[in-house]
Order: structure tokens, then C-alpha cells, then sequence
């Protein structure tokens, strides 16, 4: 009997050790926080200048590029404007007209000069070629002042008749077409226009892990719909301060999307690391650093 109990005792400091040796349970059990998935950017493209909407060149779910034309104004009074512009700026005739007269004023000017050392031509008679001399030189400035004036003003129809033009100011995908050719706009917004290259995942972040996660640091995010996939995403943000009510603070991690194969708008979870730290550096985990994971599914 007493080599029994002896037996069951051993047994038990064992089971005690062992247990005291591996870690819990639930220190190896993951904690998971809701995110959501988000695109980049998104623009509400409106116009410059109010007008009647001439063409839409693009349509929902097209890829557009930065700079690209997606829709343009009517612009006939502007293209009209362009073309008198163009026209006047090319033009020199007046500016070969004054030169013309300024070259014969001078050599008038100095024909009187002459005959007046020679007491032919009278002390009026030369103050007037000099009058005239000068003058022709002022009108030939003028002439070439106006021929820069109408660069500047063929510069500025050209830009009046750009600004007719909606343009896309991002890489992104038309996700909403609200207006149609036609139409008369001033304020409303043309269409909607999202960057999906990168995302961004928001998390909210109990404020227990507050000072440990860091802008710079990889972290994997696992989106609804996607069979447990996990991605990598890098922190981009941290809020500078939590929520005293939910006792919680703001995330935003950075997600590459080249391939556009994960859709915004989803819900995600974003699963932190119940043991070890709670983030890893995106150049190479260091000591002590806090690492984002996904667990396994």
C-alpha cells in the first residue's frame, strides 16, 4: 500500500512539473481583433469649373492613371477663344511694320543731323527727325511687348480650355458614375474613383498594447471570404491616443494589392500573438519588438 501511494505521488510531482515547465493554454491562445479593409484613397472627382457635361469617357469598374482624361466639359467658347489667341500671337505683322518705320525715322533722323552741320536744315527741322526717331522706337517696344502679351494670353486659353477636361489625380478604379453627358454640374461630383494598391486595413487595438506597436513593423491580416488566407501588411499609423470610453486605440496597417486580388470593403481579423512579442520589424524581428501574426487555420 505504501508503494502505491509512493507511486500515485511520483506521478503527481511529474504532472506538476511538467505542467509548471510548458505554458498555459491560454498563453499559447491567440487574441483576435476586427479590422476592416479599406482602399487607400478615395475621390469624389469633381470639376474646376462648372459646366454641361460634353462626354464620360470611363465607366464603373474601369482602371484609370493619374492625369488621364475621364470626362470633359462642352469647351466650344474656350476652343474659340484658343483660336483667336493663337492666331494674334503668331501674327507679327505689326511688329515688321513698326521696325519698318523705326529703321526710316533713324536714317531720316540722321540725313537732318548732316544737313544741319552744314547749315542746310534748321535747329527745328532736326529736333523734329529726333522726335520721330525715338517715337518710332517706342512703338516698335510696344509692338514687341504686345507679341509677348498674346503669348500670355494664348497661355491662358489654352489653360481655360484645359481646365474643361476632368482628369484623374490618382491610380485607382472608377467604383461610382453619378453624372451622365448632358448634365449641368458645379459643385456635385462627376464619379468616385478608389486606390486599391495598397489597402488599408484599420484595427482597433486594446490600450494594453498601446506603446508596442510602432509605424514600420510587418503584421499578417486575414480577410472574410478568403478561406483563412493570411496577407502581410505593414503598421502605417498609430492614433496618438485611445478611446477612453472603449478603452481602445486606432491602427492602420498598409496592405500591397498589385493584382488587385483583395477586395475593399471587407471585414478582417487581425490576430495578435498570445506569447513572444506582439510585432515583428519589417527589415528583421528584433528583441523585444512586438510582432502581428495570424494563426494557424
Amino acid at each position: 500500500m505504501w508503494n502505491l501511494n509512493s507511486i500515485l505521488c511520483r506521478q503527481t510531482l511529474c504532472v506538476l512539473a511538467l505542467c509548471w515547465a510548458l505554458p498555459s493554454v491560454a498563453d499559447e491562445a491567440p487574441a483576435a481583433f476586427d479590422c476592416v479593409i479599406t482602399p487607400s484613397r478615395s475621390v469624389d472627382l469633381g470639376t474646376p469649373v462648372p459646366g454641361q457635361i460634353h462626354q464620360v469617357l470611363v465607366d464603373r469598374s474601369d482602371a484609370v492613371s493619374a492625369g488621364q482624361v475621364v470626362a470633359s466639359l462642352d469647351s466650344r467658347l474656350e476652343e474659340a477663344n484658343l483660336a483667336i489667341a493663337d492666331f494674334k500671337a503668331a501674327t507679327d505683322t505689326e511688329m515688321s511694320l513698326r521696325r519698318a518705320a523705326y529703321l526710316i525715322d533713324r536714317r531720316a533722323e540722321k540725313r537732318v543731323n548732316s544737313l544741319a552741320a552744314s547749315k542746310v536744315a534748321s535747329a527745328q527741322d532736326k529736333d523734329r527727325a529726333a522726335r520721330d526717331a525715338r517715337l518710332a522706337a517706342w512703338r516698335l517696344r510696344q509692338a514687341e511687348d504686345d507679341l509677348q502679351l498674346y503669348a500670355l494670353e494664348k497661355a491662358r486659353a489654352e489653360t481655360a480650355l484645359d481646365r474643361r477636361k476632368i482628369r484623374s489625380p490618382i491610380d485607382g478604379v472608377v467604383v461610382a458614375r453619378l453624372h451622365e453627358p448632358g448634365e449641368y454640374i458645379e459643385d456635385q461630383p462627376l464619379m468616385r474613383i478608389v486606390r486599391l494598391d495598397p489597402l488599408h486595413v484599420e484595427a482597433i487595438l486594446p490600450m494594453r498594447l498601446f506603446g508596442r506597436i510602432r509605424p514600420g513593423m510587418s503584421a499578417n491580416v486575414i480577410p472574410e471570404f478568403d478561406n483563412g488566407k493570411p496577407h502581410q501588411a505593414t503598421v502605417d499609423l498609430v492614433d496618438p491616443m485611445g478611446d477612453a470610453g472603449s478603452g481602445t486605440f486606432g491602427v492602420r496597417l498598409s496592405l500591397s494589392n498589385p493584382e488587385r486580388a483583395i477586395p475593399a470593403g471587407l471585414k478582417c481579423r487581425v490576430e495578435l500573438s498570445g506569447k513572444g512579442p506582439l510585432l515583428s520589424d519589417s527589415q528583421g524581428e528584433q528583441e523585444g519588438s512586438p510582432r502581428l501574426t495570424a494563426s494557424g487555420r
